[in-house]
């Protein structure tokens, strides 16, 4: 009798009445993926949430800090009821809670972005993107 090659599955089918996504991902990747590859595909996810939540994190943060209005009564604040993390990860509470879930959700958003800042080296994109130097009339100076 030949077995077939994914056993693992055939046989959870057969002994449970079908088997979960779970183990029929495991069984079909099995050749194709090892450790590397996970850790690689986990890398790729965290940066990727990242990517999207980078730019209100620093706004909320560092952006508050240099903003030139920060601290005292009158000033810029970065927790709290009314800080900038609040408001702009949060959302704006005058349209409703966010609910706890989304709360979570949107921390471990912010939780990747430092976890990708002490990670992988930053890009520096106003030296890829220097052109030239021009004058006020728009001439390239030396």
């Amino acid at each position: 009798m030949m077995m077939p090659a994914n056993f693992t599955a055939v046989n959870s089918e057969v002994v449970y009445g079908g088997a979960d996504l779970f183990s029929i991902l495991a069984d079909t990747t099995a050749p194709v993926w090892n450790a590397a590859n996970v850790k690689q595909f986990n890398t790729n996810l965290i940066t990727l949430v990242s990517n999207s939540f980078f730019q209100k994190t620093v706004n909320s943060t560092l952006g508050v800090m240099f903003g030139g209005n920060w601290g005292g009564d009158n000033g810029d604040k970065i927790f709290g009821d009314n800080g900038a993390l609040k408001k702009n990860i949060y959302g704006d509470t005058t349209n409703g809670e966010m609910t706890f879930g989304n709360k979570v959700m949107r921390t471990l958003g912010m939780a990747s972005v430092v976890y990708t800042l002490g990670t992988a080296p930053a890009k520096i994109g106003f030296n890829d993107g220097v052109m030239g130097i021009t004058d006020a009339a728009g001439k390239l100076g030396v």
